[in-house]
């Protein structure tokens, strides 16, 4: 079964899944190579489109979370990230008074 996660993606697989099969049915092994070729670059750029998604909601995610600044009460940027025993920590800092509020965060 194709994966359905994005629209370009299920094209990708769509497109990998049809150069597969033209590849079993060759009957040249140049034109095998080529077809499973075309398959692997397909199946690259379907990860590329799956990967990018995924970055793209975890950012989408963390921005809509962001501390106001305490100060001037304008939304704070993620600075730093620490990974500590046990959790993480996030540093903000606000562009405007130059502020830093640190967040603990559990590893789960």
């Amino acid at each position: 079964m194709l994966k359905a996660s994005n629209p370009s993606a299920r094209y990708c697989y769509e497109r990998a899944l049809a150069a597969r099969e033209r590849a079993v049915e060759a009957k040249h092994p140049e034109d095998r190579l080529f077809y499973f070729e075309a398959e692997a670059r397909w199946l690259k750029l379907a990860e590329s489109y799956e990967l990018s998604g995924r970055a793209r909601q975890f950012i989408a995610s963390r921005s809509s979370r962001r501390p106001s600044c305490p100060t001037c009460t304008e939304a704070m940027l993620l600075a730093e990230v620490q990974v500590l025993r046990g959790g993480v920590e996030y540093r903000y800092e606000c562009r405007e008074c130059d502020s830093n509020i640190y967040i603990m965060g559990r590893d789960d």
